[in-house]
């Protein structure tokens, strides 16, 4: 008999494995859902209490708090095709590929960021969290490169679309790529931060660029790179740490280490952002190794990159590393919350909050990778979402990222060895 007969509730995810790491849970439990909200959370709660019942039974099936993905690009509409870096739809690759909120890291800077709240995040079913990118004109232009000079980081005008966009501007994005980083490194960051502090938001910095190995001076981005490091404050964030390119923490591990750990120790996440350019299996591996694991796993995907991976092959290849499905569950959902200073709203199943919730499937396997070198490795295991809820709302996945669905590749017979 319920203890609740009464209770009608909207929606009733049933007999699913629920695993939210970062409270602990993990096991077969029911979770209903009333007004958008999580209402319930326990053992055997009747079928016939709910509008709406989603039987999540069955082996390697798991129900896991709503996927965070605190590094994309979604400035679907406000890049010219052809020629700046295109976004992607932010419903594709969130709400329809198990993933409840998104954050945009930085796709474009102060001169068309105003495209979010007028278009975007009206029209997404997705959570849109936007950074501003401090380069002026960030990825609009052909250039891969945000600052060719320092007038292009404008404090004034960030001012006016702070003051007159509240709420708008959720952080602030730092490249560290491009020939100005070698020479003017420091006053770059500086500039950053300064305008990060005067409005009290949090800083993400890239480091990592592929564009260095074809300049004659890639080893004078380290100086940039460890002192960006050191001047991150708690709230900050560090994306691409398994980057095998110039400008990563690999490069001079032995003097990165004491900062990167000093930094943690400070507050500051260590984001992974695979994305096409800026993963490096070996890397990832070492720093597993070196116990420099990453805080959070994003996926940096823009439109060029949605054939590659999703978020969930992401998590799939850090357990082709190594990590458990508790451990890339946990960065992917609290910790991604508490990256983004969300962590009493989001990352968790639990009563009363917003009702963001991934029903996924746990798939074994032979599987193949490639990583930002072209290096091929091997997983045991693949992800694939099931359904997906956004505030209360279900919606069903998309047919996923490669032409046979969501799964990674198959093991090829190409003899290539992980």
């Amino acid at each position: 008999m319920s203890d609740d007969p009464v209770t009608r509730y909207d929606l009733l995810i049933k007999g699913g494995q629920v695993l939210d790491p970062g409270q602990g849970l993990d096991g077969v439990m029911d979770i209903a859902v009333t007004g958008g909200r999580i209402t319930k959370v326990g053992e055997d709660i009747p079928g016939d209490s709910a509008r709406r019942v989603i039987d999540a039974s069955g082996s390697g099936r798991y129900v896991v708090p709503g996927l965070i993905d605190i590094h994309t690009h979604v400035a679907h509409g406000a890049i010219t095709p052809g020629v700046g870096m295109e976004g992607c739809d932010p419903d594709a690759i969130g709400v329809r590929s198990g993933v409840t909120t998104l954050v945009d890291a930085g796709s474009v800077g102060v001169a068309n960021i105003g495209v979010f709240s007028a278009y975007i995040q009206p029209n997404a079913r997705t959570r849109v969290i936007p950074y501003l990118n401090i380069g002026s004109y960030a990825h609009t232009m052909p250039t891969m490169i945000d600052i060719n000079d320092l007038a292009e980081i404008d404090p004034v005008a960030i001012a006016k679309c702070v003051a007159a966009n509240p709420g708008l501007v959720q952080g602030i994005k730092l490249r560290l790529v491009g020939p100005l980083v070698a020479t003017r490194g420091k006053d770059i960051v500086s500039a950053t931060k300064a305008v990060a502090r005067e409005h009290g938001l949090p800083l993400m910095v890239h480091i990592g660029d592929l564009s260095a190995r074809r300049r004659p001076d890639p080893h004078l981005l380290e100086p940039a790179t460890r002192f960006a490091i050191e001047q991150l404050d708690a709230g900050d964030i560090l994306t691409h740490l398994c980057t095998p390119n110039h400008g990563g923490v690999m490069d001079a591990v032995d003097r990165m280490m004491p900062a990167l750990l000093a930094a943690r120790e400070r507050g500051i996440t260590l984001d992974s952002a695979l994305g096409k350019g800026n993963f490096g299996y070996r890397v990832a591996s070492e720093q597993r190794a070196l116990g420099l694991l990453p805080d959070t796993i994003s996926s940096d995907l823009t439109a060029a990159g949605e054939t590659f991976h999703s978020l969930l092959e992401c998590m799939a290849k850090f357990m082709a590393v190594g990590y458990t499905l508790s451990e890339v569950v946990q960065m992917t959902t609290a910790n991604a919350a508490r990256a983004i200073g969300a962590e009493r709203e989001l990352g968790a199943i639990a009563v009363g909050r917003e009702a963001d919730l991934t029903v996924l499937d746990l798939v074994e396997g032979d599987f193949e990778f490639v990583d930002t070198k072209q290096e091929v490795f091997h997983g045991g295991f693949g992800l694939r979402p099931v359904q997906t809820v956004r505030a209360g709302e279900l919606i069903a996945p998309g047919w996923g990222t490669h032409p046979w669905g969501w799964l990674p590749a198959p093991r090829s017979t190409s003899g290539a060895a992980s």
